[in-house]
């Protein structure tokens, strides 16, 4: 289902509204004067009367152009007078008398109207202000009114659009998104603190005062929610942190029977199920450690991790079937970690190869300079699909997968603690290659070199 933009929903209702009001706004003002049965002068008369005047140093005249001489045809009783601001006047026709005064002061006199009732048409007079020849000439026109719906609907639109109608669609099209825009900007940054939330940090919740008032309920169920899975993880850590602590002691103790059993098929396979639970227990504990705990990186040369792991992992390694090599470059490859972290996680990453590499072939620890160690094994490779997932606790691609599903979780908990970050990938001649990058060191942070 497509999702809807509320951005893009306001500003249509938004429009919506303007465009009613506006409409509503048009006729109304189109029917009050349609009502009153006013008449008016055309903008075509005022051009025509602009076209026919003529200036000169010694003044102003009218000349009787054939578009003035059609204007009179149509409009007998049409009349002209021109002024400008030096005292200088022209007239064509017979202005009536009761306009005689008011003529004398048309120099002062800015563009208006005087609309005229149908059955005195002649008293309807519009005054325009033109520029002629670069002199602002003030005309006032009578005698040619009019009355239909079409100049009306004209004037209207001249008076509505300037006014309400241009301001309307502008603030509907520019401001009004800019200001919805900068409205959600509390949601954005919402929506940013959202995403960060660690369930294991305690403390963590939304703010109430960066979103609008509306939305308060919204966020605020939201950070009851989060105290809700967050007191179910709390309780979660709590039990398991609990379960692994009571069976560190049956496991020793199992560990320590079979030890007393004489050899055998049987043995080796108690023992194999053992060690694999003990394992589990201490991933448990790591992982509530890691947790709880903070880390303090230090420079740890990630070539010497890798020596140290493989000669720990070598015999499970040997005894699974498998090789175990190091390819390290012989100068120090200094990172920015925590040596027991680092170890740990290189350490579940072997284990992991030796799991899920197949039961044979080569497990290689490889050190890339500056910063990356790789872990790669021959077997069949992690699936596409399974490749984020198969970092989530307890998660495991097939339910018959050996293992618990928290040695790559611990791996990428303790790798991003340290501001590293792990990859996963297949190897074009088979097999999966797990990439851990962690923070390189520059010379001058390295640890000073040991008196000889």
């Amino acid at each position: 289902m497509k999702r809807k933009s509320l951005l893009w929903q306001l500003f249509v209702s938004l429009s919506v509204v303007q465009t009613v009001v506006l409409f509503f706004a048009f006729g109304g003002l189109l029917y009050l004067l349609l009502d009153g049965r006013n008449t008016y002068i055309s903008d075509g008369v005022i051009k025509t009367a602009a076209q026919a005047v003529r200036t000169s140093p010694a003044g102003l005249s009218i000349e009787h152009t054939e578009r003035l001489e059609d204007l009179r045809r149509q409009y007998p009783s049409f009349w002209l007078m021109v002024a400008d601001a030096d005292g200088h006047s022209a007239r064509y026709g017979n202005p009536p008398s009761y306009y005689t005064e008011l003529s004398q002061q048309l120099a002062w006199i800015g563009p208006s109207e005087i609309h005229a009732y149908e059955e005195r048409a002649p008293y309807g007079v519009r005054i325009d202000v033109k520029k002629v020849d670069g002199r602002r000439i003030h005309i006032m026109t009578g005698g040619a009114s009019r009355d239909d719906l079409g100049r009306w609907v004209a004037v209207v639109s001249g008076v509505v659009s300037p006014i309400v109608s241009v301001p309307l669609i502008l603030s509907t099209l520019v401001i009004a998104p800019l200001l919805i825009w900068r409205s959600m900007a509390g949601v954005r940054k919402l929506a940013q603190s959202a995403a960060a939330i660690d369930l294991s940090h305690r403390a963590v919740q939304l703010e109430l005062d960066t979103v609008p008032r509306e939305i308060h309920p919204l966020v605020a169920a939201f950070n009851e929610a989060i105290d809700r899975l967050r007191t179910t993880y709390v309780a979660r850590d709590q039990f398991l942190r609990d379960a692994a602590h009571e069976l560190r002691l049956p496991i020793a103790v199992l560990m320590a029977r079979i030890d007393t059993m004489p050899k055998g098929p049987d043995k080796a396979l108690l023992r194999a199920d053992v060690s694999r639970l003990a394992t589990l227990a201490e991933q448990l504990l790591d992982l509530q450690r890691i947790q709880a705990q903070g880390v303090q990186r230090t420079p740890v040369n990630l070539c010497e991790v890798a020596r140290d792991v493989a000669s720990d992992v070598a015999p499970l390694a040997s005894a699974q079937g498998y090789c175990l090599e190091v390819d390290a470059p012989d100068d120090p490859v200094w990172v920015s970690a925590e040596p027991l972290s680092l170890g740990r996680v290189v350490t579940n990453l072997v284990q992991n190869a030796v799991v899920h590499g197949g039961g044979a072939g080569t497990i290689s620890l490889r050190v890339v300079a500056p910063n990356t160690l790789r872990v790669c094994d021959q077997g069949p490779g992690v699936a596409e699909q399974d490749r984020e997932r198969i970092f989530e606790p307890f998660y495991r691609a097939q339910t018959g997968d050996p293992g618990h599903g928290l040695g790559l979780h611990l791996a990428l908990e303790l790798v991003r603690r340290q501001n590293g970050h792990i990859t996963v990938e297949n190897l074009a001649e088979g097999g999966a290659c797990f990439a851990v990058t962690f923070e390189a060191l520059s010379q001058p942070q390295l640890p000073a070199p040991e008196p000889a």
